[in-house]
């Protein structure tokens, strides 16, 4: 084992808070104290009467009243309830003593005696227990001050979100000011505790009363890893508009430095975006574990831009840039960018319009390589033009696809090519039958420079006509199955593809590669993806479908699909090193989905090589999803080795996944990961979950193998993969209303539990 990380035991990460709902994921949240508030009412206290009950009453000179036994004093939304109250009818001004009670829209609070001006709307209340609507507040206070609906003043306050009963965490505080407009609470000289435990302190704090955003310092997260040593995180969030927000994240690294990073975002009517960037001025990590640090004192530096636009008129304009200094900062640092590869890096710009039969894009596009792979072209620049016009005169469909791209590179031949391609059809049918002729004509033309070896036609140009037929019958009948009615189908298709056969070879690969095998590719007009090779073919695709349709609601319950290619003649068109292909039929492919009931469900598909009588390709998966949030997938996926002209490695695997709640409060969940074919496995996830209405907790242990450590291993040094596999241990506690303590684990489980939703 290479290396052992523990990652964020009991870390605070964040003071922002999550408004918590009556039922949250399943879980019925009652805190005894809803029905207390009155409704919200839109007088002042100017705008409304006093009303005033009591048992006895006894009236003294100058507009002073006493009132004894169940005293009510109400007025504009507000209860003052009291076992006697003095009230002062020219001041408005009332002193309630005995089981006092003030009660509005927003708070409930209790105490021994209270002050209270009706006129000016605030008031005084002596060691008092208080209940906030806003996150499901409570606590005490020695004194609280009370300013109508618009906040509150707490002494020797303490605060706490847990229902009545439960006080596993509470905040206490010298002074608490509760903002109830802004949705803030703020507090001096705080202490957390946790169940009855010191844990935190802080001089200030303030905390949401709402899920409204707003700028402060999160909470520092703290942690140790070899890779970083003792490691601080402190992020400021700055909410700078509604539609804008930013985080500085400063952070020091005991054996790197300090590294300062930031996250900017906007969303505006037209357009949404994300901007990334972090900076190590020099990295002082002089080893990492045993190996020498490549980057010592080096700059370590990332960027990423994330932007996309749509306007009214139909066009669109994106940009996708991403930058690292070198290829090992993500797995030395870590980073929230979302990659689409592990080996390049994507920077594209596009622009681009989408109409109702044109559709036309400009892109510039270029990759930073990470890894010692070959580096991949760029296009500089790349135009696009589409055109679909159905059901034109004599019912003809008409199609147009034209592209212009230079492809340039540093060490390969570069060039020009301009490809376009307009087709025709006549779409045939009724509700029991397709039929679709369709004629096109393919043109390429390129312009090659830097062909330093000589290797192909500077001016090579193809032109070709593409033929098709596509047919297919529908057949329905009444099937009754334990007294419930449904459909059955029947619907055969088949497929006839001709293109001739062009010499190609003196025509470079900039961009194409082989597709896949499988049911899309049996009704494909060209085996090939990208415009530098037009598949020569002369073909049938024939397949049969059966569907299992419920009469009453429409829905699919069982689809079988069975397909497969018959050539009339080898494919001589290959890419560079490809090999002629000369079977005279394809595998046999089907394809399985089966919906059990509302929660099973079963999904398989096979590719069958006839000719060995041997599976090249399989993946079996059964899938259940329970209204009690329970997830539960166990799938096989196999491919033998080189079955493909890819020549694809063999692989056999097993992944089992689950989430399971035990109760309303008690979850566990997770996943086996395994290759069969390398007798390893690639991820174990165990976990454990506890969920109540006041706070929440998730141990989680996870053993997996560091993809992107391995892929240098097995690529570079020619070491065995396994010996670099990573123990990391995720441990989170949140207290509800508050924060978070720990690293969040959310998005690692959705990736590694299918179906799982943290939400």
């Amino acid at each position: 084992m290479r290396k052992l990380k523990l990652i964020s035991t009991l870390l605070m990460s964040c003071f922002a808070g999550t408004v918590l709902a009556e039922q949250e994921q399943g879980l019925m949240c009652h805190f005894g104290y809803e029905d207390l508030f009155l409704p919200a009412t839109t007088q002042g206290p100017q705008q409304s009467e006093i009303d005033v009950k009591a048992d006895d009453v006894q009236l003294l000179q100058q507009g002073t009243s006493v009132f004894s036994g169940n005293v009510d004093i109400t007025r504009s939304g507000q209860q003052l309830s009291a076992d006697r109250a003095t009230y002062n009818r020219n001041s408005g001004d009332v002193t309630a003593r005995g089981n006092v009670r003030l009660r509005d829209s927003e708070m409930v609070i209790d105490a021994e005696q209270a002050e209270w001006s009706m006129t000016r709307d605030r008031g005084l209340m002596l060691n008092a227990e208080y209940r906030v609507r806003q996150m499901h507040a409570r606590g005490e206070a020695s004194h609280l001050l009370r300013q109508g609906i618009s906040s509150t003043d707490l002494d020797n306050a303490t605060y706490t979100t847990c229902p009545e009963g439960d006080n596993f965490w509470k905040l206490k505080a010298s002074e608490v000011h509760l903002d109830h407009e802004a949705g803030v609470g703020e507090a001096e000289n705080v202490v957390v505790r946790v169940a009855g435990m010191p844990v935190f302190y802080t001089p200030y704090i303030n905390f949401p009363l709402n899920d409204e955003r707003k700028s402060g310092f999160l909470v520092p997260s703290i942690g140790n890893s070899d890779e970083t040593g003792f490691d601080v995180f402190t992020p400021y969030y700055w909410n700078i508009a509604p539609n804008l927000d930013a985080t500085l994240t400063p952070r020091y690294m005991s054996d790197r430095g300090m590294m300062l990073g930031g996250e900017f975002r906007y969303l505006f009517e037209k357009a949404e975006g994300v901007v990334e960037a972090s900076y190590l001025g020099s990295d002082n990590l002089r080893k990492d574990g045993e190996d020498i640090n490549p980057h010592y004192q080096e700059d370590r530096k990332l960027f990423s831009w994330q932007h996309r636009s749509l306007f009214e008129n139909n066009w669109r304009a994106l940009v996708d840039y991403n930058y690292v200094s070198d290829e090992n900062y993500f797995e030395d640092f870590g980073s929230s960018l979302n990659l689409s590869s592990r080996t390049h890096l994507n920077r594209r710009v596009e622009a681009g319009y989408r109409g109702q039969i044109w559709d036309f894009t400009a892109r510039m596009q270029g990759y930073q390589t990470l890894r010692d792979v070959p580096e991949q072209y760029k296009r500089l620049p790349q135009f696009l033009l589409r055109g679909y016009m159905p059901d034109r005169a004599l019912g003809l469909t008409y199609e147009f696809e034209a592209e212009y791209v230079e492809f340039d590179h540093d060490d390969r031949v570069e060039g020009q090519r301009v490809n376009f391609e307009p087709a025709v059809s006549l779409p045939m049918g009724s509700a029991a039958f397709f039929a679709t002729p369709r004629l096109a004509f393919n043109h390429t033309r390129y312009n090659l420079t830097n062909d330093q070896f000589n290797q192909f036609d500077d001016d090579a140009s193809r032109s070709l006509p593409i033929a098709s037929f596509d047919t297919g019958l529908f057949f329905e009948r009444p099937l009754n199955i334990s007294g419930n009615g449904f459909i059955q189908t029947l619907e055969p298709r088949a497929f006839y593809l001709y293109i001739p056969e062009r010499e190609q070879s003196d025509i470079p690969d900039f961009d194409t590669a082989l597709s896949s095998f499988n049911m899309i590719r049996l009704f494909s007009y060209d085996r090939f993806i990208g415009n530098d090779r037009v598949g020569d073919a002369n073909q049938l695709s024939l397949a049969v479908t059966t569907r299992i349709i419920e009469e009453q609601t429409g829905k699919e319950k069982l689809r079988l699909t069975l397909g497969q290619i018959q050539y009339f003649s080898d494919r001589d068109v290959t890419l560079p090193q490809g090999m002629v292909e000369e079977d005279r039929e394809s595998d046999m492919v089907a394809e399985a989905v089966a919906y059990i009931n509302d929660e099973w469900s079963v999904n398989g598909e096979i590719q069958w090589d006839p000719d060995v009588n041997e599976s090249n390709l399989s993946s079996v998966g059964v899938r259940y999803r329970g209204d009690n949030g329970s997830v539960f997938n166990v799938s096989h996926r196999y491919r033998r080795q080189n079955a493909s002209t890819n020549r694809l490695d063999g692989l056999e695997q097993i992944d089992i996944s689950a989430s399971v709640p035990i109760n309303e409060r008690w979850q566990v969940f997770g996943r086996w990961y395994r290759s069969l074919t390398e007798g390893r496995t690639l991820e174990g996830l165990l976990g454990v979950q506890y969920d109540s209405c006041c706070w929440a907790t998730r141990l989680a242990i996870r053993n997996y193998v560091n993809e992107s450590r391995a892929f240098n291993n097995n690529v570079n040094n020619n070491q065995p993969i396994d010996d670099d596999r990573n123990l990391a241990i995720y441990f989170q506690i949140e207290l509800k209303g508050l924060g978070a303590f720990g690293n969040k684990t959310d998005r690692l489980l959705e990736q590694s539990i299918r179906g799982y939703s943290a939400d």
